[in-house]
C-alpha cells in the first residue's frame, strides 16, 4: 500500500509538495472523479495514521480527548468495514499506518 513516506523523505514529507499531493488524492476520490489506486492508498494511510485507529497512546489524555480518540477510531473501522467487508484483509493497511505513524514520530524530531 503507497503512502506519502513512500513518495516523500521525513521533513519532506509535510512539506507543500507532499500537501499538494495528498490534498489532491482526497479531492480526486471524494470530490472528483480520476482517483487512482495510489490516491486511494495515501488517502487511506492518511487516514489509518491520523485516526489512530490501530495505535491510541492514552496514557496522558483528557476525557475529551479520549472521546475524540475514539470517536476518530469508529469513523475509520466503519470506513474499513464497509470498504473491506468481513473478509477483508487489514494487513497491508496496518503496515501503511505504522509507516506514516513512524515517519510522524521522526518529523516531530526533527
Amino acid at each position: 500500500m503507497k503512502t506519502l513516506s513512500d513518495i516523500f523523505t521525513p521533513g519532506e514529507r509535510r512539506g507543500p509538495q507532499a500537501l499538494l499531493r495528498l490534498q489532491g488524492a482526497y479531492e480526486r476520490l471524494f470530490f472528483g472523479s480520476g482517483a487512482s489506486t495510489d490516491d486511494q492508498q495515501i488517502v487511506l494511510a492518511d487516514l489509518a495514521a491520523f485516526s489512530g485507529h490501530f495505535f491510541v497512546d492514552g496514557n496522558n489524555f483528557s476525557n475529551d480527548e479520549i472521546r475524540e480518540a475514539n470517536g476518530k477510531r469508529l469513523i475509520m473501522g466503519r470506513i474499513i468495514r464497509l470498504g473491506l467487508g468481513k473478509e477483508g484483509d487489514l494487513s497491508a493497511l496496518y503496515k501503511a499506518a505504522v509507516k506514516e505513524t513512524q515517519t510522524n514520530q521522526k518529523e516531530k524530531q526533527l
